[in-house]
């Protein structure tokens, strides 16, 4: 059985999940590429967002 996607990832997550440091992230969100959600005082980014500017290759 394979684990579903997840739908928000934290931000002090994304390199180990995308490859990606927490600034690439925060750079793309002042770009308007995707955008970070805010709950308290945890950041949370899509994973639908990450994964359409990855594969736009947004990341090279």
């Amino acid at each position: 059985m394979t684990t579903p996607a997840p739908i928000h990832t934290r931000m002090f997550q994304v390199q180990e999940r995308y490859g990606v440091s927490e600034w690439t992230v925060r750079r793309w969100a002042a770009q308007g590429l995707i955008a970070i959600h805010k709950r308290g005082n945890m950041s949370f980014v899509r994973h639908e967002e990450m994964q359409q500017v990855l594969e736009a290759g947004c990341a090279a």
